[in-house]
């Protein structure tokens, strides 16, 4: 006879970088599947995905899918078309469409929305999505009520809890004990900063790096302490990057499982004292947590049987083999169209619509871009040109610097332009260079509209160029 866990219990295992299989009375919910297209156009999952696609497409009517938002490592275009068309989604009722559009371009017509109020799905799980739009308008927290437990699936949201949002989790979470709730929480940089800024040292740039992931990780740590637990998980930090000729921006990364945060991260006392209240599981792909003990039951294939740098290096050689690394962008043998000067006008000029549109509806805690400008300098061919926000486009020139300039190759520039490549490939993915000034200050809020902006752009923008230029005589 073979042993089964107890079917009324919940299981959730950990798949790979933001995903999870919750399991429940012969019922899945998956979130943010990611198996080996390219995110951003250079990155791969390190870890690798723990399950073959196909067993997961197999499940059928008994699969659901959670889509937190819609990047790439949470929204694997190439996964999501192996299963049936009937599958049922949930994302956040954001202000923009974007995921509900993107799925039904896959064929998927079945996505429900949840917001603070929640959403059941017909699977039994209870979905709630948490948006604070004074920080990302298509970015959620997201709690799943499994019946015996909590899931509180933050995905890219480390910040510390808007405190609505906080007491809202807080008195789903003090239905169940402690073990009964699970904490998940980004332990990683998820954008191309510091690597990727030429105006940081190269000798600062790992410095810099640990700075900023170290401060993350204490977020969430104190996040989890403010919902009165002791243990967080941490994920959706774990990726590798493959960019032509730049091999530091791998090897430079960060595999941040709790084995690399607690022994070499957070070692000074202030974090020592935070991990005393508050521990880091070691949660490992293939490992299972039983919602309903919080035992932790190890994969067949024990993590500690396996290091860190070694399970890296083995997916690298796979990911060779299997020729994802010669799908990264920077790789592509493909011959762009030529750069046109034109065409990134129009691209920067769209950027300026959209951002006063943006801060007419749902982004005005996000006035203070208003003024600030954004450069493209375009190296091989040494074009450069600058839009001001709420201004328009005005004369670049050395004497007065950009708030953000990014410095790129003409090759690439004219895929992202013709909408083959996604702009954000261009910074989170490490494919061009970026300079802040002062170099003291983010800019965040350039930086979440060229992100927002991205995807309109290629999804629509740039057809509508193309096509307007076919119809010119």
């Amino acid at each position: 006879m073979t042993a089964t866990p107890a079917s009324a219990a919940t299981h959730v295992c950990f798949v790979n970088h933001a995903s999870l299989l919750i399991r429940r009375a012969g019922r899945y919910l998956l979130t943010d599947p990611w198996h080996q297209k390219p995110a951003f156009g250079s990155w791969l999952p390190t870890f690798p995905q723990y399950m073959h696609p196909a067993y997961l497409a197999a499940l059928g009517s008994r699969l659901s899918v959670l889509i937190s938002h819609g990047h790439d490592d949470h929204c694997d275009d190439d996964f999501l078309s192996l299963l049936h068309k009937d599958t049922q989604f949930v994302t956040a009722k954001f202000g923009s469409p974007s995921v509900i559009n993107r799925l039904k371009r896959l064929g998927f017509e079945n996505v429900l929305t949840a917001d603070a109020q929640g959403t059941r799905l017909p699977d039994g799980f209870f979905v709630k999505a948490y948006i604070s739009p004074d920080r990302s308008l298509d970015d959620a927290t997201y709690t799943i009520h499994t019946g015996d437990g909590l899931v509180i699936h933050c995905n890219d949201n480390w910040n510390a809890f808007d405190p609505g949002i906080r007491d809202d989790i807080l008195r789903d979470r003090n239905a169940f004990d402690d073990h009964n709730v699970m904490l998940l929480s980004q332990s990683n940089s998820a954008s191309g900063y510091p690597l990727n800024y030429s105006d940081i040292p190269a000798n600062d740039k790992v410095a810099v790096l640990r700075i900023k992931v170290r401060s993350m990780v204490l977020q969430g740590l104190r996040n989890t302490e403010s919902l009165s637990l002791t243990r967080m998980f941490s994920y959706a930090g774990f990726a590798s990057v493959f960019v032509e000729g730049k091999p530091e921006y791998n090897t430079l990364g960060m595999l941040p499982t709790a084995r690399f945060l607690k022994d070499e991260l957070l070692t000074d006392p202030e974090a020592q004292a935070q991990l005393r209240k508050v521990d880091i599981a070691e949660y490992y792909p293939g490992d299972v947590i039983d919602l309903g003990s919080g035992a932790l039951i190890k994969a067949f294939i024990d993590s500690t049987h396996y290091g860190d740098d070694a399970i890296k290096a083995a997916a690298g050689r796979y990911y060779q083999q299997a020729g994802a690394v010669g799908a990264c962008d920077t790789y592509s043998t493909a011959t762009p169209a030529a750069f046109d000067a034109g065409k990134l006008r129009y691209f920067l000029d769209g950027l300026g619509s959209f951002v006063l549109r943006k801060l007419d509806t749902d982004a005005g805690a996000f006035k203070s871009v208003l003024g600030k400008s954004f450069e493209i300098h375009v190296i091989d061919v040494d074009v450069r040109q600058r839009l001001v926000f709420g201004k328009g486009a005005v004369a670049a020139s050395d004497a007065v610097p950009p708030n953000k300039r990014l410095s790129v190759r003409s090759d690439l520039l004219a895929r992202v332009l013709d909408g083959e490549l996604l702009f954000e490939n261009l910074y989170t993915g490490y494919e061009g260079e970026w300079q802040r000034f002062p170099s003291s200050v983010y800019n965040r809020d350039i930086v979440m509209f060229l992100v927002m902006y991205s995807y309109l752009y290629k999804n629509r923008l740039a057809s509508i160029y193309r096509r307007a230029d076919a119809a010119t005589p």
